[in-house]
């Protein structure tokens, strides 16, 4: 029952992440609730505190990238929701597939884009600037940019929560 639900609110949260670039709290919030409450009927407080834990861990883990303006407070939050659902013992393991898939889209992006050789020496003047002591703000290359190439994170968490469903993991 969990695991359906689960998938519905990742296919919704994708489509609403690549549709307008959002995730309505209201799904969040439902699918927190629902996961919560589903593991506290299933396991008791043992249950409970797995979705609380895999609630922070799954929250803990995108915090910083929406601190340095990487990405949006939505993804931080639903990604929190997804970890309330699959519980602390298998977000991490959730987290690598939304990485790697994440990593594939915005490759497809940038190839999409012909942006290739910018993005390469962007890439190069950060670890020219890194190794050399210089990591002061960058007019091109930082995660604020206006210009640059974005990607739904929402579409990668929908794609490797099924993945993690599909793979049989949970």
């Amino acid at each position: 029952m969990l695991t359906a639900l689960t998938l519905l609110s990742a296919t919704t949260a994708a489509y609403f992440d690549f549709r307008w670039r959002r995730i309505p709290n209201w799904l969040v919030a439902a699918t927190i609730v629902l996961s919560l409450s589903y593991h506290s009927w299933s396991s008791g407080l043992e249950g409970f505190k797995a979705s609380g834990a895999g609630l922070l861990v799954g929250g803990a883990l995108l915090f910083p990238l929406y601190l340095l303006k990487g990405m949006g407070a939505g993804d931080v939050k639903f990604f929190a929701a997804i970890g309330a659902a699959v519980t602390f013992q298998h977000i991490i393991a959730v987290f690598v597939f939304a990485a790697l898939i994440a990593g594939g889209m915005a490759l497809f992006r940038v190839v999409a884009a012909h942006a290739f050789v910018a993005t390469l020496s962007n890439i190069a003047d950060i670890l020219n600037r890194f190794f050399h002591g210089r990591i002061g703000p960058h007019p091109v290359a930082r995660l604020a940019n206006e210009n640059a190439l974005v990607i739904p994170f929402g579409v990668s968490v929908a794609a490797a929560t099924w993945l993690f469903v599909l793979l049989g993991s949970k």
